[in-house]
Parts: structure tokens; C-alpha cells; sequence
């Protein structure tokens, strides 16, 4: 068949025409006998010479045989010259032996339906194989210039590419092929009779024979309809008619042997043939055709301008047809399998490559679609239905909003009512698929509710939203409490598809809670059935629709363990992970990775790891998502790295793996992070730092850290990461944030992104003042907050000493008045607590201190929500459903009242009496002391540490006369007494001055690096905002945070002078007792 297809002569003996080849090759190549140019023609009719043949024909195309044994090779004389052909050469040579090995009549043997048929049955018999094991065959353009001299030193990128010059020297490649077929066969068949173990080296290639005869007919289709869409008049030249075509199509997209060049030159020929027999008052396509057609299109993934041509033709014939396609009506099958193909090439549309031609053409064909399944849905299989739904719901988002209008809604209208009136009837995987389609394109959710919590895509448009919803709420009801009784008979990813279509659309009721508590228990009970992805997406699943079953949960954290975690793509390990987080499923050995904290002595075994099925879930993910990050989405590695901050798990390593794959030499960078996902990856960071203080709590004097508070979350992100590497990870992701734009942040972005700057001290101005434009922009647009997100975004500015304007307080206040307010438009207790939690309003309180901005509504309102009007902490415990305020709390509520009753006593704010008694929850943790170093003494609210630092320079001021006591307390009766400031009567101690003269009232702040925040940004913008007497300029690359400057104006407000002692000066001097004394002299002058 396959010398039939090449278009050799039977007639020619597989003798004579091996000799015929070797001669052409003596003449042509040079002489591979003796010195005389003798050969010995017996061998050339034994083993060998039939070898030596096929190696003769790879010469002539340019190839050197692959499939010859290095034994055969050892039959090639090494006096044989390779001669390098021209492109003109290795034409006419391939001509001249082809011409010799057929007649006229043989190159031409193949009617259409045989070449077709032959397609067809290589196809059925998946021999050939797929051009990602064996390169397609085609004739190259002479006009390619790179081609014009041959093979030459380019033999093995031909050899790879497999291009040639004409279609009769790919003939020959296929006769190549066929003697060596024949003798592997012979020579398998004298193996057998005598005796011999077969070894099946004929299979290989047997099968690469089969691709090349599909190439081959392919060149042929190209060539011959090549030149008739040019214009030729292919006059002479039998054609493919419409079945013959889409059966080539079909066998070339299910062999894996598809290109572009064959199927629009089929598209185009079809198109063409239509248009000539119609205008002759023929018949034009059947649908069957059409919907193969379109069906091998979308198999191959082959999109382009033909095919939407393709999809043009289809539609403008059923516009003409009134929905029949040539005067034939399609079958269910055949609709359902069109709609399918024009979904799947829609889903394969790059960003920005839609078309009107293709958008119409697709909407009306869809438009067809839905009509006729309108018009008899009985006629349609349960499967055919899923199918049409599949369709529509996989269409790119941004395409024509006309097919949502027109056709997505009256298709899955009719399909969730027959869903309804005929569940029994559908399969489960038909169920599924519906209950997936459904979910993937929002259907049955009203338009004013904006983007569901539970899917990120937008709703399907209707033009009767509560209809649909009522509707797919019904549908999905009747859909659980069937699926309930027959989950056992769902495969596992259809129990996936199921939890996660339920789960996506929000539908939220008891039949949904016992089908998910079902799924969770089949999860469970057949958890090696669910492959990674089923594992991951139905974990997800169950987390987002809250069904925390242990038992699932661990099932399915098992099988993300050391020996099976290669099996697991990114996004099925990031899906677990995060469901495990989201879930509060934390591993046992919570400090199983902190190698920066933690002593190795306290540090779990690899058993004890191995022990706990989270906890080596979260350990093997780490490993995968360190060796190769490479791998991992931009949304995976936010994922895992959320996940492990998220339920309290620091991994270092992790962390600096990450890190230094995103900012690092060559690094990924955050180009093509989305907001969410920078927001987030940042507030990683910044929590697994911060997650230090529990760790400081937890093993108290054992920790392997010397500082406490905000120095050392600081201290141990840079432990961690390395201080250069979290430095610009900060910087790079405050410009990929501003080169996004921060318009496209949502506010809790925004808010968990400054949170993270904050939380580590690190300010980049540029940031900050775009963010700062962007609330205000928001707030006059109305655009609504959260009360943690304007809590956050307020403190984070506060915190860093950002300096925001005025007016933004001012429009905080107004925006927060507005949604506040209860009845009569005024704020109670009751409408506070709707928007804030008590935390939040003292945050809020402390960050209009610090930035010195004190709006009585405002003012008002966080007063009123945090203590109420009634005095009464009880009640407020139970409007807020707290359970008191947090110590740091009521130390902010001190802060924040003396610097009222001072800067803004017009406002005439109180604390209740007796205040903080019976105010606050149970009590808070303290610090701890290390010996020589630190000194730690505890008083009511504060916790007090004298560090070396500050004790020497103690010492040093007094060597100069300047008499001093460490940490001065001042406490509210003092306040009281002696400044008239009015506060609670219950004495607490809240300020303290570091090294004070009480008699002159001067005091000295050795400012540690906790007093600092750290510019990340252009060092030469810096800011001109400083105190009256200069101290708090920027100094390079550092700023006095928010705290450190509230404390200074209140103490200077009680009559101190305060002198600030930066650390790294003093620190400079290297220990030089002489240059210790004149610099602090230098700061009482």
C-alpha cells in the first residue's frame, strides 16, 4: 500500500529496483567497491545490500539512516564520499529515480476516497505516530533561502524537521522505508522458522512508515489543492468531495498529524467546492460534514483565519437555511459535537486575538444551537445535553456578550428544567458536567450581586436574573438530594466536578451540607481513587463550602507524602495546602521548619514529620515548591506560601527559596503577579515575621533571637530571608504594584499589601503616596471598605510615619460617618459594630493621634463604638460578641486620650471611670530578660527592657555630670496632678523616657533600630516634614516610625525636652570612651 501510495510500479522487483538504486548511487555519489570500481552485485541482493539500498535513499534526501545497526554500518565502504546537493540538485535527482521506478499511470494510483480511506483506517488502527514522536513530512518553499544549498552542515536539523524539496523525494523516503520493513519482516520470519526469539525491531518502524504515508497524502492534498485556491483551474485533478475531506480531517487531528497548512487548504477547498456546486444548483454539505469538520479543527487545536472562515461558512448557512444546514437538519449528536468544537476553539483564543467575523459567526451558529434544542429537547441524550451546556460555558470571557444574551441562557434554561423533570435519566457524569457548566459561567445568579465570593468569573447575562435563580436553585436542590443516595456509583472526578459546581455557584442549604458531607465520606473511604488533581480541587471545595470533615481532610492530605509528592502538579499541591490552611486543619509539629528560631534539639525527626499526615503534606509541598519554583504559577506560589503563614507554620527555607527566585539573579519578578496575588505574597512575608512573637512566647528563653516587639519581627525577616533580599523583594514588588496600577487593586489589596510594609517597617514613598491617591479617589467615589481594610490602611501609614495628607483623615471621617450611621443618621453602638470590631476603632483612634488629626465626628464615633455611652463594658462585650479589649488596646485608648485632652480639647473626650477595670480580656503575655544584656522590669502596662546600649550611654552621661535614672516612669496620677491632663482615676503607667534628669526634665531616647523605619525607595526623596527643633529628618536610608514619634510630641507636651540618641552613632564610635563623652555632650549644648 504504502509503494502504491509513493506511486512506484508493482512491476519493478524489489530486486531489480535495489540495483537500480545502487547504480544511481555509483553514478551519482561515487564508487563503493574495490579499486577498480568493482562491486559485488550478490551482495546487494542479500541483507546488506537491501540495508545499503535504504542508506542510498537517505543519501538522496539528505538523511543519514537512524534505524541501521552500527553492525550494518560496517558494510558501507569508508572510501564512500558524501557529496552535499543543492536544492536544485536533490529535485531533479529525485525526479530522475522516481521516473525510473514509476510510470505515469502508478503516480497517480490513489482515487480521493482511497487516499481517504487509507487515512482513515491508519487512524482507527493508531499506528502512525504523533508528530511529537515522529516530525511531520512536508515539501519546503524553494523560495526559503536557507534551503537553496541543501543539506550540507544542517544534516541534523533535516534530519528532525523532515522537509523536503518534492513530492518525489518524499516518495522515496517512503520507499526507503518499505525495504527496510520487507527485509526486518524476512529476516523475522527466518528468526521464527528456525527457531529464534523474536524481538520486534520491525514494529518501530512499521509505524513511522504509517506516519510517512499520511504525510505524504498530505503534501499531495496541499500541493494539488494548493494551486486551485490560488487560482488554478486544478483541471484534470480529481476532487475530494465534502465526506472525504472531513474524514481526511478527522484522521489527521485524532493521529496527532495535523498542521495548519492542511487544514486550511481542506477548509478553503470545501468552501470553494460549496460555493461551485451550489452556483451549478448542487447540493452543498451534509451536517454530519460540517460538525466533522469543525469537530478535527478543534481536536488538532488548529485556529486561524481559515477556520474562521470555517465557522463564517457554517454560520451564514444556517442564517440562509431558517437553522437547516443545506436543506438538512442536524441530529442532537451532531448540534451538541458542533457546539462543543466552536467552544473548545474559543478556549484556545490567545488574549486579544477575537475577530468580529469569528464572534458572529460563533454566535450564530450557538444561536442555532440553543433554538433546536428549544425546539425538541427530547430528541437530545442526557450526554448530548451536558455537552451543549460544556459549550457554552467554556467560552473565553471579553468575547461577543450577544451569545450570553441569545444563547447561553435559553440553552442552560432548558437543561436545568430537564435536569428537573428527568434526573434519574442522567448519568452521573452527566450530572456533573452540568452541575460544572452551571458553575463556570455564574449561571443563576442575580446581576446586582455582583461577582460571587465563590467564583471569580462574571455572570452569565439575563434578562431575568431572579427567573434563573430560582430556576438553577430548584434544579441543584433536585440534583443533591438525588446524587445524595447514588454517590457510591460517582467516579472520583465526578464526585470533584460535583462538590466544586455546588461549591462555585454559593448554593448553600441542608441537602448541599449532606451532599458534601457525602462526598467528604467517599473522599475518605476511596481516597487512592481520586487521582492529584481530584485530591487538591475537592479539598478546595470542601474548605470554601466550610464542610470541615478531620477525617476527608487527612485522607486527602495523605496522599501528598515524600514518596507520591512528584505525582503532583503545582496547582494540585497549592490547592491542597491552602484548603488545609483555609480549614485550620494545622500540621502537629507546628515548628517542624523553623531552623531560625527554633534549636535544633527541639526540631521534630523526619519520623515524627513522616508521623503526622499534615504535617509531612506541608513538608513535602515545600520541598516540591523549592526544587522547582520554576514550575509553580505566579497564583501556586502565592498559594503555598499564603497557606503556610495562614495557619502558622514558618518554613525559612521556604521562604528564602522563593524570595530569591523572584529577585534574584534572573529572577521571575512580579510582572505577572496579579494584585491579589502581590497583596498577598507580601502579607506572606510579612506574617511568617511577624509569626516570630508567638514563637518568642512559646519557647521564651530558648529562642534563638535577642530582641522583642517590632524589632524583632524586623530582626527575623532579614534571619530568614537575608536583610538585601527582603529589602528588594519590597522594593521590586511596590514597582510591579505601581506598574500594574493600583487601580487595579481591590481595597483589600491595598490593605493587606501596606499591612505587610508595615508590619516589617519598610517604606517605599513612592507606593505609599499612590496608594494614598487611590483611597482618596475611592472614598469620594463612594467606593465601598471593610472596617480591617480602612483599620489597616490607616494604621499602616500611621505606623511608618508615611506623613499622608490631612485630607485624607478628613475623607476617612466623612466615609466612616456614612456608614456608621444607625437610626436618624446617627452612630450607636449597635450601627458601629456592623462595620468594625472594637480593635479596629482603636487602631483607627491611635493612627489619627500619631498623624495629629482629631475630626470630632469621627473622634465621636470611635469613642462611642469602643467604650459606648453607657459605661457599662458587659453590654459592649455583647454588642461587639468580644470578649473585652485586647491589652494593646487599652494601652493605644491612654495614647490616644492624652494626646486628645492636649491637642484637641475642644473635643472634650473621656475614658469611662474606672477605667480599664473590668475593661479588658484575660491578661496579656510579657516580655522576657537574657541575663547581663537585658534587664527587664514589668509594670501594669508596660514592659520595660534596659539593654547594654542604653546602659552604657547612661553611664557616659554621667561621667560628664549629667545626672540620670533609667526608665523613668510617668504614670496617669502624675499626669493628673501635675499637668491637669484628665484620665481614668485607676493609676496606670504607660510612658516611660529611656535615661532622664527629672530635676531639669530632660530625657534621652537611645532610639534602638526599633525606633526606625527603613526608605527603600529613591533616598534622594526625602521628606521635609520634620520637628521644631530639626531632630526628625530622615537620615539616609531611615525615619522614626509613628509610635516613636507620638511618644516624643506627648512627652515634649508634658513639659520634657526630649534629646533622640540614634543607635548607629553612638555605635560608630567604637567603644572610644574620650569620643563617647563629647558626642553626648555635644547633645545637651
Amino acid at each position: 500500500m504504502a509503494e502504491m501510495a509513493s506511486g512506484c510500479d508493482a512491476c519493478i522487483s524489489v530486486k531489480d529496483g535495489n540495483e537500480l538504486l545502487h547504480q544511481w548511487k555509483r553514478s551519482q555519489l561515487g564508487s563503493s567497491g574495490d579499486d577498480n570500481g568493482n562491486t559485488d552485485n550478490d551482495e546487494l541482493l542479500g541483507m546488506g545490500g537491501m540495508k545499503e539500498a535504504d542508506d542510498v535513499l537517505n543519501d538522496i534526501v539528505g538523511l543519514t539512516s537512524t534505524t541501521t545497526s552500527s553492525n550494518n554500518n560496517n558494510n558501507h565502504d569508508e572510501n564512500v564520499s558524501t557529496t552535499t546537493m543543492t536544492t536544485r540538485d536533490r529535485y531533479n535527482t529525485a525526479e530522475q529515480i522516481m521516473n525510473q521506478l514509476s510510470t505515469p499511470q502508478t503516480k497517480n494510483s490513489f482515487s480521493s476516497r482511497e487516499c481517504s480511506n487509507v487515512c482513515w483506517a491508519l487512524a482507527k488502527l493508531r499506528v502512525a505516530p504523533p508528530y511529537s514522536a515522529f516530525a511531520l513530512g512536508r515539501v519546503h518553499d524553494e523560495s526559503n533561502d536557507s534551503s537553496k544549498s541543501g543539506v550540507g552542515e544542517n544534516k541534523n536539523d533535516f534530519l528532525s524537521s523532515r522537509q523536503f524539496v518534492s513530492l518525489d523525494e518524499m516518495a522515496l523516503d517512503v520507499i526507503s522505508s518499505t525495504l527496510q520493513v520487507r527485509m526486518q519482516l524476512f529476516d523475522e520470519a527466518r528468526k521464527r522458522k528456525s527457531g529464534s526469539s523474536s524481538n520486534g525491531a520491525w514494529i518501530p518502524e512499521l509505524s513511522r512508515l504509517a506516519g510517512k504515508v499520511m504525510d505524504l497524502i498530505a503534501v499531495k492534498i496541499i500541493l494539488d489543492y494548493g494551486s486551485r485556491n490560488d487560482g488554478g483551474d486544478g483541471s484534470g485533478k480529481e476532487k475530494f468531495n465534502p465526506q472525504e475531506m472531513a474524514s481526511v480531517l478527522w484522521a489527521y487531528a485524532k493521529s496527532q498529524r495535523a498542521d495548519d497548512a492542511l487544514f486550511s487548504i481542506v477548509a478553503a477547498e470545501l468552501i470553494r467546492q460549496t460555493e461551485y456546486e451550489l452556483g451549478r444548483g448542487g447540493q452543498g454539505p451534509r451536517p454530519q460534514e460540517l460538525s466533522n469538520t469543525i469537530w478535527a479543527f478543534a481536536t488538532a487545536g488548529i485556529r486561524g483565519e481559515q477556520q474562521i472562515e470555517l465557522v463564517k461558512f457554517a454560520a451564514d448557512a444556517l442564517d440562509e437555511g431558517e437553522g437547516l444546514f443545506f436543506g438538512n437538519s442536524f441530529k442532537p449528536q451532531e448540534l451538541a459535537n458542533t457546539g462543543w468544537a466552536l467552544a473548545t476553539l474559543h478556549s484556545k483564543r490567545s488574549e486579544g486575538t477575537s475577530t468580529e467575523i469569528e464572534d458572529d459567526g460563533v454566535v450564530r451558529i450557538l444561536r442555532w444551537v440553543a433554538k433546536d434544542i428549544k425546539q425538541r429537547v427530547d430528541a437530545y441524550k442526557p450526554q448530548e445535553i451536558s455537552n451543549s451546556v460544556w459549550a457554552f460555558s467554556t467560552r473565553s470571557e471579553g468575547t461577543s456578550t450577544e451569545i450570553e444574551d441569545d444563547g447561553v441562557v435559553r440553552i442552560l434554561r432548558w437543561v436545568a428544567k430537564d435536569i428537573k423533570q428527568r434526573v434519574d435519566a442522567y448519568k452521573p457524569q452527566e450530572i456533573s458536567n452540568s452541575v460544572w457548566a452551571f458553575s463556570t459561567v455564574g449561571f443563576g445568579y442575580d446581576e446586582s450581586c455582583g461577582t460571587n465570593a465563590h467564583n471569580d468569573y462574571v455572570h452569565v447575562a439575563t434578562d431575568d436574573p431572579i427567573g434563573d435563580k430560582e430556576l438553577v436553585y430548584e434544579t441543584l436542590e433536585v440534583v443533591a438530594e438525588n446524587a445524595i443516595s447514588r454517590l457510591h456509583n460517582f467516579k472520583a472526578q465526578e464526585l470533584n466536578n460535583l462538590a466544586w459546581g455546588f461549591t462555585r455557584l454559593g448554593h448553600r442549604t441542608e441537602r448541599t451540607e449532606k451532599l458534601l458531607v457525602g462526598v467528604a465520606e467517599e473522599l475518605t473511604a476511596r481516597t487512592w481513587q481520586f487521582k492529584p488533581q481530584d485530591v487538591g480541587t475537592t479539598l478546595w471545595s470542601l474548605a470554601t463550602a466550610e464542610c470541615f470533615d478531620k477525617d476527608a481532610f487527612m485522607a486527602g492530605a495523605s496522599r501528598l507524602n515524600f514518596k507520591h509528592i512528584r505525582s503532583f502538579k503545582p496547582q494540585e499541591m497549592s490547592n491542597t495546602v491552602w484548603a488545609l490552611a483555609t480549614a485550620g486543619f494545622a500540621p502537629k509539629h507546628i515548628r517542624a521548619f523553623d531552623t531560625t528560631l527554633v534549636p535544633a534539639s527541639q526540631l521534630p525527626t523526619n519520623k515524627m514529620i513522616m508521623s503526622d499526615p499534615i504535617t509531612e503534606c506541608f513538608a513535602a509541598v515545600a520541598s516540591e515548591a523549592m526544587r522547582r519554583p520554576q514550575d509553580f504559577k505566579d497564583q501556586e506560589l502565592k498559594d503555598v506560601l499564603w497557606a503556610f503563614s495562614k495557619i502558622g507554620v514558618r518554613h525559612p527555607a521556604l521562604f528564602k527559596k522563593v524570595a530569591q527566585h523572584l529577585v534574584g539573579q534572573n529572577g521571575r519578578g512580579f510582572s505577572g503577579f496579579s494584585s491579589q496575588g502581590l497583596g498577598n505574597t507580601l502579607w506572606s512575608f510579612a506574617k511568617q515575621a511577624q509569626l516570630s512573637l508567638e514563637v518568642i512566647d512559646s519557647l521564651g528563653d530558648n529562642v534563638k533571637l535577642g530582641s522583642t516587639g517590632r524589632l524583632a519581627v524586623y530582626e527575623t525577616s532579614c534571619l530568614d530571608i537575608g536583610e538585601k533580599t527582603i529589602k528588594t523583594l519590597f522594593v521590586r514588588a511596590a514597582e510591579g504594584g505601581v506598574e500594574l496600577g493600583l487601580d487595579r487593586f481591590t481595597n483589600q489589596d491595598l490593605s493587606n499589601t501596606v499591612w505587610a510594609y508595615s508590619t516589617l517597617g519598610l517604606l517605599h514613598s513612592g507606593f505609599f503616596k499612590e496608594a494614598e491617591m487611590q483611597v482618596m479617589k475611592r472614598l469620594k467615589n463612594l467606593r465601598p471598605f471593610k472596617g480591617q481594610e480602612i483599620a489597616n490602611i490607616l494604621w499602616s501609614f500611621a505606623t511608618l510615619n508615611a506623613q499622608p495628607d490631612h485630607s485624607l483623615i478628613d475623607a476617612l471621617s466623612s466615609y466612616i460617618a456614612s456608614v456608621c450611621s444607625g437610626k436618624n443618621k446617627v452612630a450607636d453602638e449597635y450601627s458601629i459594630s456592623r462595620v468594625f470590631k472594637r480593635q479596629e476603632l482603636a487602631n483607627v483612634a491611635w493612627s489619627c493621634a500619631v498623624i495629629g488629626r482629631y475630626p470630632k465626628e469621627l473622634m465621636n464615633i470611635l469613642y462611642t463604638g469602643i467604650v459606648g455611652t453607657n459605661n457599662d463594658p458587659n453590654q459592649m462585650k455583647q454588642i461587639f460578641n468580644d470578649d473585652g479589649l485586647q491589652q494593646s488596646s487599652i494601652m493605644t485608648l491612654y495614647y490616644v486620650q492624652l494626646a486628645a485632652d492636649i491637642e484637641a480639647s475642644k473635643l472634650k473626650l473621656a475614658l469611662p471611670m474606672g477605667f480599664p477595670n473590668g475593661w479588658g480580656e484575660s491578661e496579656g503575655h510579657h516580655g522576657r530578660g537574657n541575663g547581663d544584656d537585658l534587664i527587664q522590669m514589668s509594670s501594669s502596662m508596660l514592659t520595660l527592657t534596659i539593654s547594654k546600649l542604653q546602659r552604657d550611654v547612661s553611664n557616659t552621661f554621667t561621667e560628664i555630670g549629667f545626672e540620670n535614672i533609667l526608665e523613668h516612669v510617668i504614670d496617669t496620677n502624675e499626669i493628673k496632678h501635675e499637668y491637669g491632663v484628665q484620665l481614668p482615676q485607676t493609676p496606670q503607667e504607660f510612658l516611660s523616657i529611656d535615661i532622664a534628669n527629672i530635676d531639669q526634665q530632660v530625657g534621652v531616647e537611645v532610639d534602638g533600630p526599633g525606633h526606625f523605619v527603613r526608605l527603600i525607595d529613591d533616598t534622594s526623596r526625602r521628606s521635609s516634614k520634620v520637628t521644631a527643633d530639626g531632630q526628625f529628618a530622615d537620615r539616609g536610608e531611615n525615619r522614626v516610625n509613628g509610635p516613636t514619634l507620638l511618644k516624643h510630641r506627648l512627652l515634649t507636651h508634658l513639659g520634657w525636652n526630649i534629646i533622640h540618641l540614634p543607635y548607629w552613632e553612638y555605635q560608630s564610635l567604637g567603644g572610644d570612651r574620650e569620643s563617647e563623652r563629647k558626642y553626648c555632650e555635644s547633645l545637651l549644648r
